[in-house]
């Protein structure tokens, strides 16, 4: 267990192994705000993604492709079009707001929303599409969200509605929603910048058919953030093509959150600039670590978090702090040692509100980039080897598809290493060296024009080490 203290309010509270893994989002994190806006930026056609991989904890959605625009707003229910808002309110509970959406492709869709302590609910949708308008009045109403929301919870819904496309042929439809958080980490979008932002990932099964002979199967996968809320919590989404599995390769539809504005809402997490940087040293400690963290209103709670020999996490407060500089202490260790750490914090906002919405430098740590030194008195590589390490071989995307493949080793005693490309027949094809960056791992990209389409095996070595694995180039 790692131990967080909200600082700037003096509580003391317990979470698990990684901030982002504690996610919960509750009934007041789900905000149905008259006036709300958010535009999204949509895909212009289909594309090719590595499949969705629940395994991992950081999604960086900015790497697809957008061109179209969708926009969403809420509005006071009475405010759609009639007999819309006259039927939803005679079947209760009222709704409390209405969604108008607006698709890249120029469809329109007014969807009808209340919330409990239990979900958040649809009434019943009106859209127009094809110059046709649809009306349906959901019996029962539909659960978008099964709330709270939390890793491993599921939850399946369904309804049905009727109607009179034009006097005397009736529409007739059926959609059922099969719904399961399968991943949590965090998500980048256009709006994040330069931040991930924590979430959980919901994946849905759609089942939609009616009396026209429509017959749609289609998978979703949908990344949620508290408190970022424009009609659901979703900050981006793909959709599958009709009848491809769960492991979809072809996106249909990529929804990004580009903006999102809730009147007396704070959606802008704290930021972070010259956070001090530890190397490797035979300095015991203690190590002053200071960062410059800054808010467009306040900086509710910071805390840095750190731990020896991949122990357990420690939170601690800031010793000082100097308008927007905070200092940290990391007390005296026994060499040799391996040290982790990171900083984290809230926005005034979020703390008082009790909303799990954050930042942490490095970007995501300590999912992907923490800060690690090593004391070592010697400074021998020897010694080193006695510490305790998981090497890390990442090959992303993979497949590619017209991608550069960017292989990345993270290993605390390699200052080299190799990456061997071959044929499936076992003939070498390519070799790259490995270049050590600034924070202390191995990176080689593969260009695509170097290698035509097909399945390729690699073998990274690094002194004693050997990694091996196959990649797959798509045209």
């Amino acid at each position: 267990m790692k131990k967080l203290r909200l600082c700037g309010f003096g509580l003391l509270l317990f979470v698990g192994y990684v901030s982002a893994h504690n996610i919960t989002i509750e009934q007041y994190e789900v905000p149905l705000v008259i006036d709300t806006y958010a535009r999204y930026r949509q895909n212009q056609s289909l594309f090719t993604w590595t499949p969705f991989d629940s395994t991992r904890q950081v999604w960086d959605l900015t790497q697809y492709p957008g061109g179209l625009i969708a926009k969403t707003g809420l509005r006071s229910y009475i405010e759609g079009r009639t007999p819309a808002p006259e039927s939803m309110s005679v079947d209760p509970p009222v709704p409390q707001v209405c969604e108008f959406d607006t698709t890249g492709d120029g469809s329109e869709s007014e969807v009808y929303l209340y919330s409990s302590q239990y979900g958040l609910y649809a009434d019943g949708i009106d859209f127009s599409q094809g110059g046709f308008r649809f009306l349906g009045n959901y019996r029962p109403d539909g659960i978008i969200y099964n709330l709270p929301l939390y890793y491993g919870a599921s939850w399946l819904t369904a309804w049905a509605w009727q109607y009179e496309i034009i006097p005397g042929i009736p529409y007739q439809a059926n959609e059922q929603h099969t719904k399961r958080i399968v991943a949590k980490g965090k998500v980048r979008t256009p709006m994040s910048g330069e931040y991930f932002w924590p979430c959980l990932v919901i994946r849905d099964y759609m089942v939609y058919t009616d009396n026209m002979g429509t017959n749609n199967r289609r998978w979703i996968y949908e990344w949620v953030v508290p408190g970022h809320f424009a009609g659901g919590n979703g900050v981006g989404a793909a959709l599958s093509q009709n009848g491809a599995g769960p492991d979809f390769i072809n996106v249909e539809i990529l929804m990004q959150m580009e903006r999102c504005s809730i009147p007396g809402w704070d959606l802008r997490p704290p930021q972070f600039t010259g956070t001090r940087n530890w190397h490797d040293t035979s300095y015991t400690g203690p190590f002053i670590i200071w960062s410059t963290i800054t808010d467009n209103k306040a900086v509710g709670a910071e805390s840095l978090f750190y731990r020896v020999n991949q122990g357990e996490w420690i939170g601690v407060c800031a010793d000082s702090q100097r308008s927007n500089n905070y200092y940290f202490t990391i007390p005296e260790v026994t060499p040799p040692a391996r040290i982790d750490y990171y900083i984290w914090a809230k926005d005034s906002f979020c703390t008082a509100n009790q909303i799990d919405f954050w930042t942490t430098w490095p970007v995501c740590s300590p999912e992907s980039t923490m800060i690690t030194f090593y004391v070592n008195p010697t400074g021998t590589e020897a010694q080193n080897r006695n510490l305790p390490f998981t090497p890390q071989l990442s090959v992303y995307p993979n497949p590619a598809n017209g991608q550069p493949v960017i292989i990345n080793l993270i290993h605390p005693y390699a200052q080299s290493a190799t990456l061997a490309i071959y044929l499936p027949d076992g003939r070498l094809t390519k070799t790259l060296k490995m270049v050590l960056g600034n924070d202390g791992s191995l990176t080689a990209i593969l260009k695509p024009a170097e290698l035509s389409a097909g399945v390729y095996f690699y073998r990274c070595t690094t002194g004693e080490y050997a990694y091996s694995g196959r990649i797959t180039l798509l045209r």
